[in-house]
């Protein structure tokens, strides 16, 4: 049964094969590597999802604790009441830094410790997707991004570094407060990992790390009010499985 969240996504890239292969560039046949980058990081994810969530746990909560743990060494310092205000100073200035703790924040600390796990992975540029991709994978036969094919729909090398853009071959990380809701500016397919938490006082909880591939066809285009509105899509929790409590 550890092996069910592997199994479920293998079967969701083949039911996605006749999208993978139409593809653009349709040379690169994204239906072996995106098998690919199934098979590296979803068994990382059964076996040390509890690893990662108290990792980020840790992270988005250690000012919480941090100022906890100084209330109680502060009653027995030996430091000068100058020191000691400074510091008391110091702390409450970094209160107000993560007062608004934002998903981008979360999905960094958590992005952080995939790579940590897997070297070879890279993070995309902010605005382009996926968030991560592998970097021994060969996308030296995609073409070059440029601003006159930015709205053709395919993958691409963009920037000095030439990292490939728009492929179906990495993940997609999002972060979702409670339930799993995504709403963002493209359809893509691909492995989508996302991070379920809660927040009370400050204090945050990973409740369930989920995973799923999508095609284009699993979003859903948001209605606008307007025809100036930006189009958006979303999609929910449907075609994901828990890699934390994998026989729910």
């Amino acid at each position: 049964m550890k092996n069910r969240p592997l199994r479920t996504i293998e079967s969701q890239i083949r039911s996605a094969a006749k999208e993978l292969r139409s593809y653009e560039p349709k040379i690169m046949g994204w239906e072996k590597p995106a098998r690919s980058i199934a098979g590296l990081i979803v068994p990382t994810l059964c076996s040390d999802a509890d690893a990662i969530a108290q990792y980020v746990e840790g992270v988005l909560n250690a000012p919480i604790k941090l100022r906890a743990l100084w209330n109680d060494m502060r009653k027995s310092s030996n430091a000068s009441p100058e020191t000691l205000q400074e510091f008391d100073t110091q702390l409450e200035l970094d209160d107000v830094l993560r007062e608004t703790v934002t998903g981008e924040t979360i999905s960094k600390v958590f992005t952080r410790s995939l790579l940590q796990r897997h070297p070879q992975l890279r993070c995309n540029g902010s605005s382009d997707y996926p968030d991560i991709y592998d970097s021994s994978h060969d996308y030296s036969r995609l073409p070059l991004f440029t601003r006159s094919n930015a709205a053709k729909y395919g993958a691409a090398r963009k920037g000095k570094l030439q990292h490939p853009v728009r492929v179906p071959d990495g993940i997609e990380i999002k972060t979702c407060r409670k339930n799993l809701r995504v709403d963002c500016h493209h359809p893509h397919a691909g492995l989508h990992v996302i991070l379920l938490y809660t927040e009370s006082n400050r204090l945050f909880c990973v409740t369930d790390i989920q995973v799923g591939f999508l095609t284009t066809h699993d979003y859903r285009e948001s209605n606008r009010n307007t025809t100036s509105t930006t189009v958006k899509y979303s999609f929910g929790g449907e075609r994901f499985v828990s890699v934390m409590h994998p026989f729910q």
